[in-house]
């Protein structure tokens, strides 16, 4: 009577990839290769440092509030961010994954195809319908721009939507709480929409990038 061999078959893999191979301590032992995990580093390095600048530019050097010229100069600072920071913090398995230059193209055109129904979303929500579209358009233009470095990794990690979806939920909390000062009567310039959705999107990007890691 044969006797079956119990010993588990080992799997063996080649890969081919020039990704810089990552050594942590923290890293479990056993990896799963066909659904490797992804995870961003605690670094001080996913800190969009640009966004500060952005942020004071938008509230004490551009003439009026500028929305139009800070979504100009947000657009090619997101793309330097997701480059050389972002990317760089974020391991897939135990590897550092290289930038996917065709994949950043794509994601800037994701990124603005989401215009559309994130417009349609804060119009239901009580944007101005007629009056206001444009401006309407504008602030969701920078929320999905802001939104760009995590569409990118859902793209870049195989759709692992659950990790990046803290950084989208802190973009729409940010915007959503800074609509309260909207109805106040200080009668200030900057309480005009959509000025303060704009600042509080940033402001929700700037926190959610920069604690992302940690929660």
């Amino acid at each position: 009577m044969g006797f079956k061999n119990k010993r588990g078959s080992v799997k063996k893999s080649v890969s081919f990839s020039d990704d810089n191979t990552l050594t942590r301590n923290t890293l479990k032992r056993h990896i799963d290769h066909d659904n490797p995990p992804v995870y961003v580093r605690t670094t001080t390095l996913t800190v969009p440092w640009h966004l500060f600048l952005l942020l004071y530019y938008y509230i004490y050097v551009s003439t009026n509030y500028d929305t139009v010229r800070m979504l100009y100069l947000l657009i090619p600072l997101q793309i330097f961010y997701l480059v050389f920071q972002f990317n760089k913090s974020t391991v897939y398995g135990k590897k550092l994954l290289k930038i996917n230059i065709p994949l950043v193209l794509v994601s800037l055109s994701a990124s603005a195809l989401l215009t559309l129904p994130t417009m349609i979303i804060i119009i239901l929500f009580g944007a101005p319908m007629t009056d206001k579209l444009i401006e309407t358009w504008l602030l969701s233009l920078h929320l999905c721009f802001l939104a760009y470095p995590a569409v990118y990794q859902v793209f870049n990690g195989d759709f692992k939507v659950g990790l990046w979806k803290k950084y989208f939920i802190m973009i729409v909390v940010g915007a959503w709480t800074s609509c309260i000062v909207i109805p106040l009567d200080w009668d200030r310039y900057w309480q005009t929409w959509p000025i303060p959705v704009v600042v509080g999107g940033y402001l929700g990007a700037l926190i959610g990038y920069s604690i992302g890691a940690f929660i």
